[in-house]
């Protein structure tokens, strides 16, 4: 027997790892065109694209691994079925159910290894991936010089008329001429520049030059031009009449460009999907911590606009001994009880508001920690829905594993996420918006399982349209 259980588990192995790795292809493939213009044309390293592409694959894999689990189901149980192998199997004695055990056993420990990432391993990636794009996304896109176009750096406008490319012979020739450090062998020579500087609002800038050269610095996040025969004109913004004029062989000009620098920001914060299950459990009991001490403060603000019974009749006994009261005091008294209780009011108010907002967030880390365990459990349920609807269309092909995985995970995934906007919105409690999903699919797949094992049709193949027929005669 543990020969026969060996043997289903490798052959769910082949098709397991083969559906994953076309998943995942299918999802880096998608994500890369999602962000293409957030990753390309900034001037990124090579090595920070692949750390970005490789820190989301985290959430992939955790998608990936139930749906690669159902294809591997369905094609391996197809197989066994197009080849007889269940035929003989049950001709021997062999309860269908013991047949896919070994299948629930596999599964059953990939999800266990799963629950085991979804805590550990996804948060931690989750949480780079965001510093990351964050930092990515402070990054301004690489600046080109293209001849007779204007370019924009905040403030400052500049314009070249002509770019020669390369200008290492014209370096190497006149070393005298410039500073080394100010531009590498090979940079561009630009020539009949124009920079119209606005940085100053009291004063005009125009810098005019034959020609010059452009470098980034980075270590002082600084473009730096080399400007050589030239003019800079100045304008009072405010006196058009103060004008001066001061001519050069040659001039620095820099323009402060820290956006063209990549830096990593740091982040000590969390957000709920970067968290793993005992940082979300701490944060649910800080925040019914805060929820009792606002319901105790509550009970305080109710106390003070309604009195108790004793202190109303001591009142009522003291006034009629009380001598009278000018109107004017009433009033005032009046007057300052109103404001007193509109005030109190407020505060009430606000307390109520901080008390919905504590509940949403339990809310939040609570579907978090159920969807840790729920995702990762579908492993089990779809071996439930892949293995009989294996067994029954007799097909080991892609295609039609394909077909129905799509369908069901569809079917799952769209429970999935109605159920956390459901437990969101605090209709649901994150425990059945989160296990809704398994327990719809999972109740199919036990009476497919069932109604498989009892040899009963519950999928009227010829009852499909022609083209389905057709589909699914193609694959045999």
């Amino acid at each position: 027997m543990k020969i026969l259980q060996r043997y289903i588990i490798r052959e769910h192995l082949g098709p397991f790892f083969f559906a994953l790795a076309v998943i995942m292809f299918v999802f880096v493939t998608k994500f890369i065109v999602q962000h293409i213009g957030r990753l390309f044309g900034k001037g990124l390293p090579v090595s920070t694209i692949f750390e970005f592409v490789y820190l989301n694959l985290a959430w992939m894999m955790a998608l990936a691994v139930p749906m690669s689990v159902l294809i591997a189901a369905l094609m391996a149980f197809g197989r066994f079925s197009a080849d007889n192998e269940i035929t003989v199997l049950k001709s021997s004695g062999i309860n269908l159910y013991r047949i896919i055990t070994p299948s629930l056993v596999w599964a059953t420990i990939l999800t266990l290894l799963m629950i085991w990432y979804n805590d550990r391993v996804l948060p931690e990636f989750n949480h780079r991936a965001r510093i990351l794009a964050r930092s990515i996304s402070q990054k301004k896109p690489t600046f080109e010089l293209e001849e007779g176009i204007y370019l924009k750096i905040k403030n400052i406008n500049i314009l070249v008329e002509e770019i020669d490319r390369p200008m290492a012979n014209f370096e190497s020739q006149n070393v005298d001429i410039v500073r080394p450090d100010y531009f590498p062998p090979g940079a561009d020579r630009l020539k009949h520049i124009t920079i119209f500087d606005y940085s100053n609002p009291q004063m005009q800038r125009t810098v005019v030059a034959d020609y010059g050269y452009l470098v980034f610095d980075a270590q002082r996040e600084q473009l730096i031009f080399n400007l050589f025969d030239g003019e800079i004109h100045e304008v009072d913004a405010k006196d058009y009449t103060e004008y001066r004029r001061l001519r050069f062989n040659k001039n620095v000009f820099n323009v402060e460009a820290s956006e063209q620098v990549f830096k990593r920001a740091e982040s000590g914060s969390r957000g709920d999907r970067e968290m793993t299950i005992a940082m979300m459990d701490a944060e649910v009991l800080s925040y019914r911590k805060k929820i009792a001490e606002t319901d105790s403060s509550l009970d305080r603000e109710i106390a003070k606009l309604v009195p108790q019974p004793d202190s109303v009749a001591n009142w009522l006994t003291e006034k009629s001994t009380m001598p009278e009261v000018p109107e004017m005091t009433y009033r005032r008294s009046g007057a300052r009880a109103m404001r007193q209780i509109q005030a109190t009011t407020q505060r009430m108010k606000n307390q109520q508001s901080n008390l919905d907002h504590y509940n949403r967030q339990i809310y939040k880390y609570q579907v978090e920690i159920y969807k840790k365990f729920s995702i990762p459990f579908a492993c089990i349920v779809f071996v439930l829905i892949g293995a009989p609807l294996g067994i029954r269309a007799r097909k080991g092909s892609l295609g039609v594993g394909v077909t129905f995985s799509v369908g069901f995970f569809l079917i799952y995934w769209a429970c999935l996420i109605g159920g956390e906007e459901l437990a969101d919105r605090q209709m649901v409690h994150p425990a059945l918006a989160m296990w809704f999903p398994n327990i719809v699919v999972g109740v199919f797949g036990l009476y497919l399982t069932i109604r498989t094992v009892r040899e009963t049709t519950f999928i009227q193949w010829e009852k499909l349209p022609k083209f389905l027929q057709f589909f699914f005669k193609s694959n045999e």
